[in-house]
């Protein structure tokens, strides 16, 4: 992945009909990145999140991801709201997984 975050213009990114701005996605999970570790995924602003952590689940065979939760640059997202819901855009890369456990003494 590259060093590019998700705030920074995004010159080859263009607008599509009724899905809203393109953008690149990735998510990155414990079993892998999805669509792989060099490229990224085209979605849609107005595409739900949940869309494109289910194409990940069925290509890295995740089988119980039910208490995964998602975040951007450590900040929880809305997985049934869309990309542009959860104020998302440009390069996106998504971290998937189980919700760390707080505690400490």
């Amino acid at each position: 992945m590259n060093d590019q975050t998700q705030g920074e213009q995004n010159h080859g990114l263009q607008e599509d009909g009724g899905n809203g701005q393109a953008m690149a996605v990735a998510v990155i999970t414990p079993s892998g990145t999805f669509p792989n570790d060099d490229d990224y995924r085209r979605s849609y602003s107005a595409q739900q999140v949940k869309e494109v952590l289910h194409a990940a689940q069925e290509h890295l065979k995740l089988t119980n991801v039910n208490d995964w939760v998602a975040f951007v640059e450590n900040r929880p997202i809305n997985v049934d709201g869309t990309f542009a819901d959860n104020h998302l855009h440009g390069i996106v890369e998504i971290e998937w997984h189980k919700h760390e456990g707080g505690g400490g003494a």
